[in-house]
């Protein structure tokens, strides 16, 4: 080859290599490229660029959480403020359960006490977001149909932790809409009640740190439903009303650390199963019913059975019986307590019917004092919503 040949040859092989090295250069970068590029305009030094830069990651979402992670771990002051800020309104923005990474990475940081000005912004990101998402979760379950109880003064609402949440036939969202119940947490109690309520959502009440009392009134439960609970640190009280939860449900009740009631009205648990749990968990107080609800409070003063109150619309009411009636027969069995009455009222379910003596005190028409006795046919209901979750611990 020629010299001039050779130079011709020289050329056009750098022509070829220049070429594709713009070719190269023109090639675009990964996203990951592009949101660390980002993560690290969050401190730059022109005003503009850092909020480019904050916009853009949060319009990423989630896929942006890598590159935050970098600047939280050796960023400037304003670049960890933003990528902070970004975290936060990431997990109020989230949807379900996205909201878990940023929380999950906000509690990875407060852990780190080896940086504790890092862990101490992160903690208070984390009462800031839990405070904001929870006043959303609030509001958004009560646009569904939830019914969210509140302390109120002087007939305003008050703001003060709320006392109760009751989702009921009412709600019209679906088992998935429950994950906002996790960010309620000062929330006592919590009432399902329905056929909606399901297995799904006492998974979705066990997410609630505080939770101290669930009650269940109605729900299509399978003997798995409980599971969830297992282990839960807070939950001292346990209603299940008239579901089909069965014996193999209650293995899980025995390992809860601070349960100490359990109310089982209607379902198919056994009285032997209801027996053993207690043997079981010391200390731990269940009210075994199969469901009947006569509605009457009788005084223990006397000593005798004396109707103290008779429930409105109850079936004690519609069978006749008043205040002051002395109950001394239910079926075959003499009554002389109350407790005595309760104990075989705990025997029968709803739809059963009873034969109910009493003594009754009359003034006749010279005023002279009359006892005489009447017998009532009562037929049980099942109790009401209301009064089964109020129904105290027994004595």
């Amino acid at each position: 080859m020629t010299p001039a040949a050779k130079c011709r040859w020289t050329v056009a092989i750098a022509a070829v290599l220049a070429l594709s090295g713009g070719l190269a250069a023109q090639q675009p970068r990964s996203e990951e490229q592009r949101l660390a590029e980002l993560a690290r305009q969050l401190d730059a030094d022109e005003f503009l660029s850092r909020e480019h830069a904050t916009e853009s990651l949060l319009k990423a979402g989630p896929l942006a959480f890598p590159a935050l992670r970098s600047v939280l771990k050796d960023g400037s002051l304003e670049a960890t403020s933003r990528a902070f800020y970004i975290l936060r309104e990431l997990g109020l923005a989230a949807k379900f359960e996205e909201n878990d990474e940023a929380w999950s990475l906000l509690n990875e940081l407060a852990a780190r006490k080896e940086v504790p000005t890092i862990a101490r912004r992160a903690e208070a990101t984390l009462a800031e977001l839990t405070r904001r998402r929870s006043a959303q979760a609030q509001s958004e379950l009560e646009a569904l149909g939830a019914k969210i109880g509140r302390n109120d003064l002087n007939g305003l609402r008050a703001d003060e932790p709320i006392s109760f949440v009751e989702i009921g036939p009412e709600f019209r969202g679906q088992a998935q809409d429950l994950w906002r119940l996790k960010w309620l947490i000062e929330v006592p109690q919590v009432v399902f009640a329905g056929e909606k309520a399901t297995d799904e959502w006492i998974k979705r009440a066990a997410a609630m740190p505080g939770l101290e009392e669930l009650h269940v009134y109605g729900g299509r439960l399978t003997d798995a439903a409980l599971a969830p609970l297992a282990d839960h640190a807070t939950l001292d009280q346990l209603g299940i009303y008239y579901t089909p939860l069965g014996d193999a449900a209650l293995s899980v009740l025995e390992k809860l650390p601070k349960l100490s009631f359990v109310k089982l009205y209607g379902t198919q648990v056994t009285a032997k199963r209801a027996g053993e749990l207690t043997a079981a968990a010391p200390g731990l107080a269940v009210d075994f019913r199969r469901g009947a609800f006569l509605g009457v409070g009788c005084s223990r003063l006397d000593g005798t059975c004396t109707i103290s109150s008779v429930h409105l619309g109850s079936p004690a009411q519609k069978a006749g019986l008043a205040e002051s009636d002395i109950i001394v027969r239910f079926g075959r069995s003499t009554i002389t307590t109350f407790d005595t009455l309760t104990e075989l009222i705990r025997q029968n379910a709803a739809g059963d019917e009873v034969e109910i003596e009493v003594s009754r005190r009359s003034i006749d028409e010279n005023g002279n004092q009359q006892t005489r006795s009447v017998v009532a046919k009562v037929t049980f209901t099942a109790w009401e919503q209301k009064q089964a979750v109020e129904q105290p611990r027994p004595r």
